[in-house]
């Protein structure tokens, strides 16, 4: 039973808040909604949700979801969103059965697990065979200044939070090569908007959330920041010759099969030896 207090509206009041003002989680679920289609009639997961809006969205899209969180703020987000089937993450393993779900969506978190490639087999077992796999994460770009603005801010936070290290495209597509069949991956959310997040974060990472008074400085947030969002979403138009922030990846499941490329017995692989030898 939800508590008599008003915490739960709250809490649920102030994620689509959060959702209606924020450029960079409409993208996401936008760019999400895009590759994974009809959901009707399906039985799906959500994992690593930062705002329960977007479990709450994603259920709106048809068939019976289930919601996998990574942290306790996380799970008071989502279970203000949504009426039921959340589950609290402690570890990479789920506790669902094997060929559970038609589809898992990845919205955050895969940077935070240290066996990325043990999430995504753990991802593989409850997929049912002809299951698809939507996964988010932060793009890692060379000379990134978003990249190093958000490593500047942390430190200054002095807390580590979430490794923002983020994957390029190759080694995304290494880490599900070897269960799934990549159909699709493309980069979204630019600069200006990601520029815009990054102050936005900062300043909401320094509000206690279990403080009544922190959902109207999380509002009063977002209501300032909002033509900023607005005044960066423009501008990135003008980058769109760039690479985003953020991927997102669609593959289609199939049998588990190790796909590692061959090593030669000095212990370089074959590209390796190729560009050695024609460097020379």
């Amino acid at each position: 039973m939800p508590p008599e207090d008003g915490t739960v509206t709250r809490g649920m009041d102030t994620g689509l808040f959060e959702f209606r003002h924020s450029v960079t989680l409409r993208v996401r679920l936008h760019e999400t909604l895009r590759v994974l289609g009809s959901s009707a009639a399906q039985t799906c997961l959500d994992i690593g949700s930062p705002n329960g809006a977007l479990s709450g969205l994603l259920r709106k899209q048809g068939g019976k979801w289930h919601s996998a969180v990574l942290s306790d703020e996380a799970e008071a987000s989502v279970r203000a969103a949504v009426e039921d089937n959340v589950h609290r993450l402690t570890d990479r393993t789920m506790p669902f059965k094997r060929k559970s779900f038609d589809a898992v969506v990845i919205f955050d978190g895969l940077e935070g697990f240290h066996a990325d490639d043990a999430f995504i087999e753990e991802c593989h077992r409850i997929l049912k065979p002809d299951g698809r796999l939507i996964v988010n994460v932060h793009h890692e770009k060379p000379f990134s200044l978003v990249r190093s603005l958000r490593s500047m801010l942390t430190a200054i936070r002095e807390s580590p939070g979430i490794t923002y290290t983020g994957y390029t495209e190759s080694q995304l597509f290494s880490i599900l090569k070897h269960g799934f069949d990549v159909h699709n991956m493309r980069s979204y959310s630019r600069f200006f908007v990601e520029l815009v997040n990054c102050v936005v974060t900062f300043v909401l990472d320094g509000f206690p959330r279990e403080l009544p008074e922190s959902g109207r400085s999380i509002r009063r947030t977002y209501l300032i920041a909002s033509p900023f969002y607005w005044i960066a979403s423009q501008l990135d138009l003008l980058l769109f010759f760039t690479r985003g922030n953020s991927l997102v990846a669609s593959a289609k499941r199939r049998a588990w099969r190790p796909r590692n490329a061959p090593v030669l017995v000095d212990g370089r692989s074959i590209s390796e030896a190729v560009l050695s030898k024609a460097a020379k």
